[in-house]
């Protein structure tokens, strides 16, 4: 597979270079292009994105008033999409803060994220006040703008954790102000759109899993019969299921785990390496008489450097049970090499989870 950087290779950056002096002649292409290939090649792809950045700003007027429409027409006439417009909007989040250019910052990121999302340029101007103030005001008032694209730039721009965007914690402090976006948009008919406020309420969850809890009860309660609600709530759950939440199960159907037995839980091997996968096999019953929902996860307790445990939850599946009924389930967990953790030899642990219920570990060992 080609290396993600690569979205913003040489040969593409030329391709936004082409675009720039199309939209604006005097933009000073051989500069452009000058040792572009070398200084590229050891970045990664937020790297090529900021210095591509600076060496487009450079070439252009400095006042964002004459500078951001050039970059808009350049993304038109140029039919640039995709990486290739980031960029674009990170000269605007970098150029455009001042007071008096506010405006046109806003209109450049409604056009921008048309042909790639603004949601991290857009962050800059709800860091701090009196811009914060002005950007939810843009940010309500594009709840109803007719295209979707720019309808979630309102919910993903302003997500209090957005991958590669930032932390905006200050955001979930009272009187939590993107609420009331969300609040508009829960039941957008575009399915992008939902799927950003889940992701909104997700980061929510981190930080106050009830006050989410109460919400999407609050939504489902007015709407009991809107099946877009249904997917936009088991995603925006996702992280307080992998926890266990109370509220969060009995939201989506799932009961108590009092009910529900273990009567037998095994692994295909108890010593394994790196590449390889431990096989389980577990039999679950439901103790009661009545019928009940079950979603079935499991933990594995990966070892550390210090020797300590710390577990990372897997999705496992769902079924519902009538009463006394039982469940086999079996699945492989593969232990793959991969960047984001270093594996440490020694014991570990399988621990099956049960309608949020954590129950006896299973321990294995992992060799070098």
């Amino acid at each position: 597979m080609e290396p993600f950087k690569n979205e913003l290779s040489a040969d593409k950056a030329r391709l936004i270079g082409a675009a720039l002096k199309q939209a604006h002649p005097e933009f000073p292409l051989p500069r452009f292009h000058r040792g572009l290939a070398a200084a590229l090649e050891p970045l990664e792809l937020k790297q090529r994105m900021q210095f591509l950045a600076e060496r487009i700003a450079a070439g252009l007027p400095q006042d964002p008033q004459t500078m951001f429409p050039i970059l808009v027409r350049a993304m038109h006439v140029g039919g640039l999409r995709g990486f290739l417009v980031w960029p674009f909007t990170e000269i605007v989040s970098r150029h455009g803060t001042a007071t008096n250019h506010f405006e046109v910052s806003m209109l450049s990121f409604s056009e921008m994220t048309k042909c790639f999302t603004a949601e991290f340029g857009i962050r800059v101007f709800l860091r701090e006040e009196p811009l914060r103030g002005r950007t939810l005001r843009q940010l309500h008032a594009w709840c109803d703008d007719p295209c979707e694209h720019v309808r979630r730039l309102v919910s993903e721009g302003s997500r209090p954790f957005l991958p590669w965007g930032g932390n905006l914690p200050e955001l979930l402090e009272p009187p939590h102000p993107t609420l009331d976006l969300l609040e508009k948009l829960h039941l957008d008919p575009s399915d992008y759109v939902r799927l950003s406020v889940s992701n909104h309420l997700n980061d929510f969850s981190k930080r106050h899993p009830d006050l989410v809890i109460a919400t999407l009860t609050r939504w489902r309660q007015r709407s009991p019969e809107d099946p877009r609600l249904d997917k936009l709530t088991r995603h925006a759950c996702r992280t307080m299921l992998k926890a266990g939440h109370p509220g969060a199960l009995a939201l989506l159907g799932y009961g108590g785990a009092d009910s529900l037995e273990i009567v037998s839980c095994e692994l295909d091997r108890r010593l394994m390496k790196v590449g390889e996968a431990i096989g389980y096999r577990l039999v679950v019953r439901n103790t009661s008489k009545r019928p009940l929902k079950v979603l079935f996860d499991y933990a594995i307790h990966h070892r550390k450097a210090n020797g300590s445990l710390s577990p990372k939850v897997f999705k496992g599946r769902k079924r519902a049970l009538a009463g006394g009924e039982t469940w086999t389930i079996e699945g492989k967990h593969a232990i793959r090499p991969v960047t984001t953790r270093v594996y440490h030899p020694g014991g570990h642990a399988f621990q099956p989870l049960l309608n949020g219920r954590a129950f006896e570990p299973l321990p294995f060992t992992l060799k070098t």
